[in-house]
Parts: C-alpha cells; structure tokens; sequence
C-alpha cells in the first residue's frame, strides 16, 4: 500500500507519475475519485477505475461522461463523441482529447508493431558493432523472474495501460518488453528512457 502522505500528494501533483497513480488506485481504493481528476490519470486507468474503484470514484467518473456497462464493457467517453456527432470540428474537452489520442496510437499500434519486427529481423552485421550487444538482447525474450506471474508476450502485446504500468514497475526484467510495445504511453516511456539501461534504450531506439 502506497503511504498515505504520499498518496495526498501525489493525487494533488499535477505532473504526477502515471504508475505510480495507478499504484494508488489500486492498493489505496478510497484514493479513486483523486485519481481520476488527476491530468495525468490516463484513459486506461480510467477505464479500470470506473469498473473497479469505489461508488464515489465511479460516481467522479460518471460527471466526465466516464462509465462502464454491466458487464464490465470499455469506457466510452460520451460528451466527446456526443460533441463529435455534433460538429467534428468544434473543440473537444481536454479528457475528450486524450481519449481521441489514445485510440489514434492504438490505430497505429499494428504499422509501429511492424517497424519493430522488421528492424529486429536485420542481419546483425547492417547495425553499428558498438549497438549489437544491446540490441540483441532488447529483442531477445527474457525470462520472466517476477513474483506476479507477468510473461513477455504480456509485456510485448498488451494493449492494458494498467497491466502496462504495472508490469514496468513489479517487473523490471520485462521493461524491454514493455519499450517494444507499440500500445505503451508516452509518459511510460519517457520514464524508460532515463533509467540508462541499454536493452530498453535499443528498444526505444526501434520505436523511432
């Protein structure tokens, strides 16, 4: 569990960490609604704090037009796509923003997957001398050492900002993994790029 003093404040930063506000929703529960108004508060968190966080999260979530159905189905931002229905051009709410650029890189995640197979299908001897150690091992799978049972294919393919985050932070082992994934967030990595670590650098570096 996240202290709570540390909690308070980072609910409150407006430059907050994304893991570790998804940190929060997670084991501190009571901390939802703060999470949620949070700017930093991703649409895949929200998505996860409108079908498991509490009443009052929900019902914070509900007032921006955030809600889950019965079943647990994705969130659906209803004012943006009421006002895109409305006139395309008319400027939408920024949670409207973040969501429309969220399903943009999602749309793209297939052509970036792409890129990443062919540049890790290049002959050895067509990359620097100096990069081929690291970018050898940021393509090889590693062994998943991590007590929570996360896998590189999970690390690798999934589109869950939450389990994204959360298999950066409980599973170092599989930051490579996660540099690779073409539907990981900009804030995440921005965080893996200054960690200083070779495999996950020569990962980012195929992203470009």
């Amino acid at each position: 569990m996240v202290d709570y003093d540390a909690a308070v404040a980072a609910v409150q930063d407006p430059n907050a960490d994304p893991i570790l506000l998804a940190k929060i929703a997670y084991e501190n529960p009571e901390f939802g609604a703060n999470v949620a108004v949070n700017p930093r508060c991703y649409p895949g968190l929200k998505r996860w704090i409108a079908e498991f966080g509490d009443e009052r999260a929900r019902e914070t979530l509900a007032q921006y037009g955030f809600t889950a159905d019965a079943f647990g189905g994705p969130v659906q931002d209803q004012e943006a796509l009421e006002q895109a229905a409305q006139q395309a051009a008319e400027q939408q709410p920024a949670d409207a923003y973040v969501a429309d650029q969220y399903a943009a890189a999602q749309q793209t995640a297939a052509v970036q997957t792409a890129a990443v197979q062919t540049a890790a299908a290049q002959p050895a001897a067509d990359q620097p001398a100096a990069q081929q150690p690291a970018a050898q091992a940021a393509f090889e799978e590693p062994v998943a050492t991590n007590p929570y049972g996360f896998t590189a294919e999970q690390a690798l393919t999934t589109t869950d900002q939450m389990l994204i985050a959360q298999i950066a932070q409980y599973a170092p082992e599989l930051r490579a993994c996660i540099a690779r994934n073409p539907n990981t967030y900009p804030a995440l990595i921005e965080w893996l790029g200054q960690l200083g670590d070779p495999a996950i650098n020569a990962a980012l570096a195929f992203r470009q």
